[in-house]
């Protein structure tokens, strides 16, 4: 899980301050006050400000804010791979997969046949005039 953090240059630091400090502003101090009626706090325009000014005046020196932010990315992207694919393994596929078990289903074929002599399965080749599916 140790992924190396991309250095950038003073453009890419830029952008990243002026992006994050948007966002910061839009999330928290519009988006999220407005949907939930709650009222405009004034923390979000000072943290986004305050990167935004930093991004336009110093860009290079937001390096290490750049290096935490891309390490707790990777954190959050390693919990929440996790958890998703489990919520969908044991929430979605294994349920679909124990009824269909109980049910008989078998749509790739699995069960061995001793009597079958092969278990290929003959292809339907289309009219060449059939223009419902051309491909």
């Amino acid at each position: 899980m140790t992924a190396a953090i991309e250095k950038l240059d003073a453009k890419g630091y830029r952008k990243f301050g002026l992006t994050t400090g948007a966002i910061v502003i839009g999330l928290f101090g519009l988006v999220i006050p407005w949907l939930f009626n709650l009222n405009y706090a004034t923390w979000p325009w000072i943290l986004g400000g305050g990167l935004g000014a930093w991004a336009l005046l110093a860009p290079a020196t937001l390096q290490p804010v750049y290096a935490g932010w891309m390490k707790f990315g990777h954190v959050m992207n390693w919990i929440n791979t996790r958890l998703i694919l489990g919520i969908l393994f044991y929430g979605l596929f294994l349920p679909t997969g124990a009824v269909m078990r109980l049910f008989g289903k078998d749509p790739m074929r699995r069960k061995l046949d001793k009597t079958l002599a092969s278990y290929r399965v003959k292809s339907h080749h289309e009219l060449k005039d059939n223009v419902e599916r051309p491909y």
